[in-house]
């Protein structure tokens, strides 16, 4: 995927040269790189890659050179919000500090997302259709500490990757035919969880 020719090394020196103004002070700020570095070396794909992305810049809204970093890097993958949906990147744009370095541009139509809130014990059910023969990729992350439990189910309510809890999770699999899937999102803990669901 061509967002994925942005190396590590890439987005390290954009995030040293956008938070910093150069790399001499770059121990003192290196946890500016980290949510950038981390969604790339860790990430199994671009959308997991995004939903991390996402969660993170959620986290860093006191931070206005830090989250310009991330929407730089969120820049690359040429995300944007699903049809109809709120887009909270628009609100984050307006109080981050933007790195003076131009991000370098990935592909022009990147993964849609989706901002979302669950409240204990609730559950989300979120139909979409995917192309046959073609590989879909969904993920999702949370910017707090609650873990949701995350399955993708088929026509059949079969599940096409096995269920799990976790705060940042990718689901990647080839449909054989064009059809209708379900995401399925539950929150198991006692407390409300903001969730960022990416799909490509």
């Amino acid at each position: 995927m061509k967002a994925f020719a942005l190396t590590v090394s890439v987005l390290a020196d954009l995030a040293c040269a956008a938070a910093l103004g150069g790399c001499a002070a770059k121990t003192q700020s290196a946890n500016r790189e980290v949510p950038v570095r981390v969604a790339l070396t860790n990430a199994a794909g671009p959308t997991e890659a995004v939903a991390t992305l996402l969660a993170e810049a959620d986290s860093a809204q006191g931070e206005p050179q830090r989250l310009g970093v991330i929407l730089a890097a969120l820049d690359n993958f040429g995300a944007r919000a699903m049809p109809g949906e709120a887009d909270p990147v628009s609100a984050w744009r307006a109080k981050a500090e933007m790195p003076r370095t131009p991000p370098y541009r990935g592909r022009v139509l990147g993964p849609a997302y989706k901002a979302g809130m669950l409240n204990p014990g609730a559950t989300v059910r979120l139909p979409q259709l995917f192309d046959g023969g073609r590989s879909a990729r969904v993920a999702v992350a949370t910017p707090g500490q609650a873990a949701l439990d995350f399955t993708v189910l088929d026509g059949e309510a079969k599940p096409v990757c096995p269920p799990a809890k976790a705060r940042s999770r990718e689901c990647m699999w080839t449909p054989l035919f064009s059809g209708r899937f379900e995401i399925v999102l539950t929150n198991p803990s006692s407390n409300a969880a903001g969730y960022y669901l990416v799909i490509d």
